[in-house]
């Protein structure tokens, strides 16, 4: 017996519907391989995505608006495809160094105490004030429910 004749109705129906969203999606851009000999799509996103990158490590910002025109004319098919091959040549070389000069950490430094205060100062400056919008249960409250949880979930077993 086949491991296709040991699914239900509803796993082979299932399964053939993950294939044919599979062929749908690859087969889409078939004619962008076949107009311009690559998926501009995919090289619009790799471009984006490695432009991105070199921002946040020299700027420690994000400009989403800045490339916008080279990446229509990736998407329109302007740049040949070994146009293409020396610009990612290059920009790995430049990412590369660009990571090692960057003046950003290597990871985060004490995030979580900035991260909560940013987020109680806006909802203060959202609410007017943090009585009655945060509440602080009690340990034990906290406890007692979080016991209440585990004897609900196991209940059926005694």
């Amino acid at each position: 017996m086949s491991s296709l004749q040991k699914l239900t109705d509803t796993e082979l129906i299932e399964l053939y519907k993950l294939k044919t969203e599979v062929e749908n999606a690859a087969n889409s851009r078939i004619p962008l391989v076949l107009q311009f000999g690559y998926d501009t799509k995919y090289v619009y996103h790799l471009v984006r995505l490695m432009g991105e990158v070199e921002q946040i490590l020299k700027e420690g910002d994000l400009d989403l608006q800045r490339d916008n025109e080279r990446l229509k004319a990736i998407r329109r098919g302007e740049w040949t495809e070994e146009r293409i091959k020396e610009y990612f040549a290059e920009q790995e070389k430049l990412l590369e160094q660009v990571y090692i000069d960057s003046k950003l950490p290597y990871s985060p430094n004490d995030v979580e105490p900035k991260l909560k205060n940013l987020l109680l100062n806006c909802l203060e400056e959202h609410y007017g004030s943090l009585e009655g919008c945060v509440v602080q249960p009690d340990i034990a409250v906290q406890a007692l429910r979080d016991i209440r949880t585990i004897i609900d979930r196991v209940s059926d077993l005694l």
